[in-house]
């Protein structure tokens, strides 16, 4: 009995070991009872034998848990690569795809207010897209850049003219908001200005102001009235004191407030904010500034557009050749390069390339003899298209800076006398064209090229002799408008 005792630890010992080592466990009941040394002995080396290969399955679960921890790494690593090139794949999709503004996009049929990306530099160029608030429920469409100071903020103790000073950060860069500003129907920023017995202006001394985006600073707090002190009370003739043109300004004992939106787009975005006059701590003072709120589409520019710019603020966004109206009564091919900044010297190319909006030319011929020398008159007319040719009088008159060309042809009509016809330019003699004696009937003429500026005049002049009836003819036309 005392072998079993003793086999019987030893049992539980092993048995408590194998547990420890590899985590599986042996039923006592499956370890027979040793009745001998020999049988213990024995039993001891069929456990020693079983810890051993548990050991090493031990192992080899270690190593293939190990394996599995590599392959979740790279697997995630891959995972990780794959989205990061998803992201910038979608990015750079995005960036191709980003609408101008708000607008734009209720246009291609959203509806729901939130957080947007749009581009109102143009897609591809210039700087990134810009994240704003987009107001369906407005009409148009409002395109709201936010900033660093949305929020109410208190005007600390500041008794001179702007010493408190508070510069405003946009989501945006100034760039994207101009263009935004560019491609709007209107655009406005609230101020707010909430004011315990503390005046923005007194005596003439303005102790609070704002900075445009130029860098200048202004008065007015309500409307686009520059270089003018008013708010929004003043305009319609309400502040609590009339005698002033903001209700801050009266300086009253009680909590006043001067409320306007700045709407001056030539000024917006507002730049930075300045208070002050506040010396005693029985005044106090708070501002709130609005978020740069634009609204609708901008008017499209003039048909045919001026410059490259222009079409670009109108939606084009494509390179490629269009008219544009540099100078009235021509047309202009340009090439336009979208891709780049409006300042780049390559982004609007000129090609020579001119059209004349009206046409001008004409075709008018003599029905009798002319033997008077002077102007010639013509006394029929086969073409006379933009009416810049009199042709009783005998004048063309260019309508458009421009190179025209003409044509004079005549036939002599008098023995012994030679025939002799200049072509004249506001009156000086620009050419000739002679028929001899030699012959009873000569045939003369000739062709010319002039640069006329609009309002020039150009006609044929009889210096001797004379025309014979129909054979007596004049041309002209506008080749290349200037």
């Amino acid at each position: 009995m005392k072998m079993k005792g003793i086999s019987s630890l030893l049992v539980v010992a092993l048995i408590a070991s194998t547990e420890c080592t590899s985590g599986n466990k042996i039923a006592l009941n499956s370890v027979p009872e040793p009745n001998s040394v020999a049988d213990l002995e024995k039993m001891i080396s069929i456990m020693m034998a079983k810890i051993e290969e548990l050991a090493k399955n031990n192992a080899q679960l270690k190593l293939n848990v190990a394996q599995l921890e590599r392959n979740d790494e790279h697997l995630k690593s891959l995972l990780e690569n794959k989205m990061e090139d998803r992201l910038q794949y979608l990015e750079a999709v995005t960036r191709q795809i980003t609408p101008p503004t708000c607008e734009t996009l209720a246009s291609l049929g959203v509806t729901r207010t939130g957080s947007y990306l749009v581009d109102p530099d143009g897609v591809l160029r210039g700087d990134p897209p810009i994240r704003v608030l987009c107001d369906m429920k407005t009409d148009p469409v409002s395109t709201i850049v936010l900033h660093d100071s949305m929020g109410n903020t208190e005007v600390k103790h500041c008794p001179k003219p702007g010493c408190y000073r508070r510069r405003v950060a946009y989501d945006a860069s100034v760039k994207q908001m101009n263009a935004l500003i560019e491609r709007s129907e209107s655009c406005k920023q609230e101020i707010r200005y909430d004011c315990y017995s503390t005046a923005l202006t007194v005596s003439g001394t303005n102790y609070a102001w704002w900075v445009d985006r130029h860098g200048e600073p202004q008065y007015y707090w309500a409307g686009s009235h520059a270089g003018k002190h008013v708010c929004s009370c003043g305009l319609t003739d309400n502040c609590v004191d009339p005698t002033v043109p903001c209700n801050c300004d009266a300086e009253a004992s009680q909590w006043e407030s001067d409320v306007g939106a700045i709407t001056n787009r030539t000024a917006l975005p507002i730049k930075e904010l300045r208070f002050g006059n506040l010396r005693f701590k029985s005044q106090e003072a708070n501002y709130t500034l609005g978020g740069l709120v634009c609204m609708g589409k901008a008017p499209s520019p003039n048909n045919p557009a001026e410059s490259c710019s222009s079409l670009r603020k109108a939606g084009h966004t494509r390179t490629g050749y269009y008219l544009i109206s540099t100078k009235k009564g021509r047309l202009d091919v340009v090439l336009c390069q979208m891709d780049l900044e409006d300042a780049d010297s390559s982004f609007q190319l000129d090609t020579g390339a001119r059209i004349a909006e009206k046409s001008v030319s004409f075709n008018v011929y003599r029905t009798s003899d002319l033997t008077s020398p002077g102007r010639i008159p013509f006394e029929r007319t086969e073409v006379n298209i933009g009416n810049a040719m009199d042709p009783n009088s005998g004048i063309f008159t260019a309508t458009l800076d421009g190179i025209y060309a003409f044509h004079f042809h005549f036939l002599s009509s008098l023995v012994n006398r030679d025939t002799m016809v200049q072509i004249r330019q506001n009156g000086a003699t620009k050419g000739m064209m002679y028929a001899s004696i030699d012959s009873v009937w000569h045939n003369s003429g000739n062709s010319f090229l002039f640069s006329l500026k609009s309002g020039d005049q150009v006609d044929v002049h009889l210096d001797r002799g004379g025309l014979h009836s129909i054979f007596a003819r004049f041309v002209g036309y506008l080749l290349y408008p200037m």
